[in-house]
């Protein structure tokens, strides 16, 4: 899943551009593996459920920022989310690549 590869044979890659870290087409995907023939695409509205696996992502990463925001009286909570607006930035292309990887391998079944 990490690797951004295909579900079924791990050798085509889910993504047109590799890594998990770009921001100019982030969610451009080949139709089908390069290697094993698999469609990506599965129904119309397939990659809504995406957002079910890259919610936790997003969650993990703004948690500790809003209970500092709660729990340290000292700072300006202003910082927080400020801390939490950047790293939504930051991480926004490897949450939703990571969201349809995820999701994309709990729908197919991996070669034997």
């Amino acid at each position: 899943m990490l690797r951004l590869k295909c579900p079924k044979c791990s050798k085509g890659d889910l993504f047109v551009s590799k890594g998990l870290f770009r921001y100019s087409r982030m969610l451009d995907m080949p139709e089908k593996c390069s290697s094993c023939g698999q469609v990506y695409c599965i129904e119309p509205g397939f990659w809504l459920g995406s957002l079910w696996t890259s919610y936790p992502i997003i969650v993990l990463t703004e948690l500790p920022f809003l209970l500092c925001a709660l729990l340290i009286d000292s700072v300006n909570p202003a910082w927080f989310f400020g801390g939490m607006v950047i790293a939504f930035v930051i991480i926004y292309p490897v949450m939703l690549r990571l969201g349809r990887s995820i999701w994309i391998h709990i729908n197919i079944r991996k070669l034997n």
